[in-house]
């Protein structure tokens, strides 16, 4: 074959740049193990060792380290590393050498640990300052990665396990893109999420840009004592990293609280704020929905200094709502012991710790309850009772459209949940022919009620019974006789969940025949 003029030249000019390129390359050379180890220890405040490493030429320049360890500055030198690599791969092209100077390619990183200490692990002073790099990654994948964070008050380290982890774009003065898939350690689940973020900024990391997208399913809330149910959310989120904007959705088909042993479906969308720099999150507003029920909530969940953990603190209200979901939620047996139309504004906070979350749970809060019913037969039919003594009627006496006045209407009242034990004070009731006032407790653990308080009746006290006991009774009317009223008299609703009574808690001397049975 005839070499032309042209194809000579060519040739010529490589055969004399070559050596020259040559000789750029082995004195610029990117990929030793010092220029690589230098680099990492400008862009991150450590001391970086290796353990085996070796130069790649062909198919690309690069290099591969094995055991590569990072000791972060100012930690103690007994302190585990920070951060362990298995096996860095670095990749270039011989164009980007020449025309794209400190810009590679790819990064895989096999076998990336990294080990987060407790925050209360004191640090020496170190000189390393904010680096000022012009180094550009095309892609870096760290597939089979893991995150340890250890935490200070006795309890094992949160292990997060990363299944695929890519990151695109990767600079300091531009966002990097991200693509994620990890198991999450508490509550256990699987997240996906996708987004960019960055560039880093050293001066104030608060302020660094965020975005994204994620889904979490599977989480397991059993994992926190006292409740149970699968969860699954989805979430979109934007701002700086200590102030992301996020929104999204919840949904827990079998959300328990473990002592009611009832399942209900709970969906919520919330609209939040977290600081991504410590975890804290604004709740702006939560709308949730269980069963016929529907709860709006402001509040937060943040740490505070006297606790370790974060302390969730919720003001809730419910309108037009139903009690009877309320209660299902809190209390055992197959039908909730009440029902009725309720509203309720309340203050919720429950901190951190091992207890039960019926036992560790507060709450204050006002109420409201109409077409109120008791369940369970007999309580009802006991209060119907009462209610026809409080008008003076006798078991005879008949009342067209009865069953339409059997329910108890206007219940108000006040109450505070504090160590599964909910303290009613205030709380008023009326039912046909009567006013209650009572004020007592209700215990979540073992299901005892003991509320007392008066009735004002329609009837006099004498008329509340019959026969011979009426006439007993009369010389005691002008005892509890009230003004613009038949009598103001004692009342209760006292037992258990399983076995409530109602009835006049009359002193015993005010019958030879103890009075309460007068109710009967």
């Amino acid at each position: 074959m005839k070499l032309t003029k042209p194809v000579l030249l060519v040739i010529a000019v490589g055969a004399l740049t070559c050596p020259f390129g040559g000789v750029l390359l082995a004195k610029y050379w990117p990929f030793s193990q010092a220029m690589v180890a230098q680099s990492l220890q400008e862009d991150f405040p450590a001391r970086v060792t290796f353990q085996k490493f070796h130069t790649t030429f062909f198919p690309h320049p690069g290099c591969v380290a094995e055991g590569v360890v990072f000791r972060r500055l100012g930690h103690a030198p007994d302190t585990p590393p920070i951060v362990t690599i298995q096996r860095l791969t670095i990749e270039s092209h011989y164009v980007d050498l020449f025309l794209r100077p400190r810009y590679l390619a790819r990064i895989v990183m096999d076998g990336f640990r990294v080990r987060v200490p407790p925050r209360e692990a004191p640090l020496a002073p170190s000189t390393w300052h904010e680096p000022k790099s012009s180094t550009r990654v095309g892609e870096m994948i760290l597939d089979g990665s893991s995150i340890e964070i250890a935490r200070g008050d006795d309890k094992s380290p949160l292990l997060f396990d990363i299944h695929t982890l890519k990151l695109t774009s990767i600079s300091q003065s531009t966002p990097m893109g991200y693509e994620v898939a990890l198991h999450n350690p508490l509550p256990p689940g699987e997240i996906r999420a996708y987004g960019h973020f960055g560039p880093w900024n050293y001066a104030h990391p608060a302020e660094t840009a965020v975005d994204g997208h994620y889904s979490f399913r599977g989480a397991d809330l059993s994992v926190f004592r006292g409740i149970a149910g699968m969860l699954s959310s989805e979430d979109k989120f934007q701002g700086v990293l200590g102030h992301i904007e996020s929104q999204g959705s919840i949904e827990i088909p079998d959300f328990m609280v473990m002592r009611s042993q009832h399942a209900v479906h709970l969906s919520a969308d919330f609209h939040a704020f977290v600081d991504g720099t410590n975890g804290d999150v604004q709740l702006e507003r939560v709308s949730a929905a269980f069963l016929n029920t529907h709860v709006l909530a402001t509040g937060k969940v943040a740490g505070e200094p006297e606790h370790q953990g974060k302390t969730t603190s919720v003001d809730l209200s419910v309108h037009d709502g139903r009690i009877q979901d309320v209660l299902r939620l809190f209390v055992r047996g197959r039908t909730p012991p009440f029902s009725g139309v309720t509203n309720f504004r309340a203050h919720v906070t429950i901190p951190p710790g091992k207890r039960a979350f019926v036992e560790k749970v507060r709450l204050t809060g006002d109420f409201g309850i109409e077409g109120g019913e008791f369940a369970k037969d007999s309580t009802q039919k006991d209060v119907d009772t009462l209610s026809d003594r409080a008008r003076g009627l006798k078991p005879d006496d008949q009342l067209e459209d009865n069953d339409a006045e059997r329910v108890i209407s206007n219940v108000n009242g006040h109450l505070e949940l504090r160590n599964a034990t909910t303290t009613f004070t205030n709380a008023s009731f009326n039912i046909p022919g009567a006013l209650a006032r009572m004020n007592g407790t209700y215990n979540l653990e073992t299901e005892v009620v003991d509320l007392h308080g008066t009735l004002t009746t329609e009837a006099e006290l004498s008329q509340m019974t019959s026969g011979f006991k009426s006439v007993l009774l009369k010389p005691f009317n002008v005892f509890f006789k009230k003004k613009h009223a038949g009598a103001v008299v004692p009342v209760h609703l006292i037992g258990t969940y399983k076995n409530p009574q109602a009835g006049l808690d009359l002193p015993a001397k005010a019958s030879p025949e103890k009075a309460p049975a007068a109710a009967k």
